[in-house]
């Protein structure tokens, strides 16, 4: 359609020029002929125009497409009136073919002819170029994404291997339910992280799991407080998409005396989730890093204007609240 749209305008333009000449009056051939030659200046020009807007237009030089653009109506004149003046007197002696039309309505076609199939023509371009946009889009989104978590993924790895390596040298029951838990963890990241949507009790259910596992490597959990509901959800939600806010708590607050509030409560479509926990002594500086940075950014790529984010960075303690819209499950 992107290059056939022309055929298609010379083929309406046709009909239509034959209709203005034959309205009151159909002698066949001749008005057939008449209308062809009438034609022909206005082919030669759109199609130069056409030209000088691939050529100029669409390279932004706005003012060599103007000078040359002012130069065609008189084009489309002068062509007009050779032909019906000098060339078909040689060329189609036996019809007695003379222009009907005056140099003011011929003037008026050429401009008509102009003004349509620009507007067609990039009306057509916009719309090709806004899809292979869109194809650009999706395609940049997807690559994104992965990127995203093929580092989100190792990250969590790491940390729990770290945990349970440390937890092997003075409680081996511990040490044994960790590498359970893990396994469960990791189970879950290979079968169902791929989906661009998960159901949400599934996310729930390894969220869970996976704050039973962070628990087993803390001392105290006097402080530790968290809320992660049992439901059964028409809802879905984006893998892992939580995570980085959960894992964050702990890996950030006070080992010595942890104080961690992790909350998520489901209110129709919408899924708040409140995380707060305290710093280290001497460690007021934004805390988070690369898990916390990929979140943000799968948060805008995955739920773009369906997302609210708030995250404050206090002197004792770090707080996110996150609000998501969800997608019902098909």
């Amino acid at each position: 359609m992107r290059h056939y749209w022309i055929y298609i305008f010379w083929i309406i333009s046709i009909v239509a020029l034959y209709g203005v000449f034959t309205f009151h009056y159909d002698s066949g051939m001749v008005h057939t002929i008449y209308t062809i030659c009438f034609l022909i200046p206005l082919i030669i020009v759109v199609q130069i125009n056409l030209y000088i807007i691939e050529h100029f237009l669409s390279q932004k030089k706005y003012l060599h497409y103007i000078c040359l653009a002012s130069l065609l109506i008189p084009l489309g004149i002068s062509l007009h009136y050779l032909i019906f003046d000098i060339i078909t007197p040689h060329i189609l002696s036996g019809y007695y073919m003379i222009s009907m039309t005056s140099i003011w309505e011929v003037g008026l076609y050429t401009l008509a002819h102009l003004i349509i199939s620009v507007l067609i023509k990039l009306s057509i371009d916009w719309h090709y170029v806004r899809e292979e946009q869109l194809i650009l889009d999706r395609v940049y989104k997807t690559n994104q994404l992965s990127h995203l978590k093929s580092q989100l993924n190792p990250h969590l790895l790491f940390n729990s291997l770290n945990n349970i390596y440390s937890m092997t040298s003075t409680d081996i029951e511990k040490g044994r339910e960790s590498i359970i838990r893990l396994s469960d963890t990791l189970r879950y990241m290979l079968y169902n992280t791929d989906n661009e949507r998960v159901p949400l009790v599934q996310e729930l259910e390894y969220i869970d799991n996976y704050i039973g596992l962070e628990k087993l490597r803390l001392e105290s959990l006097d402080n530790i407080t968290t809320d992660i509901p049992t439901m059964s959800s028409d809802y879905t939600i984006a893998p892992l998409v939580l995570l980085p806010f959960v894992e964050n708590c702990f890996k950030h607050c006070n080992k010595n005396n942890p104080e961690i509030d992790i909350r998520i409560e489901l209110k129709h479509r919408e899924l708040y989730l409140y995380c707060k926990n305290n710093k280290r002594k001497n460690n007021s500086k934004l805390v988070g890093g690369l898990g916390l940075t990929n979140a943000q950014e799968r948060l805008t790529i995955l739920y773009p204007e369906l997302h609210k984010l708030n995250i404050t960075n206090g002197t004792n303690y770090y707080r996110v609240e996150l609000e998501i819209k969800l997608d019902e499950e098909a």
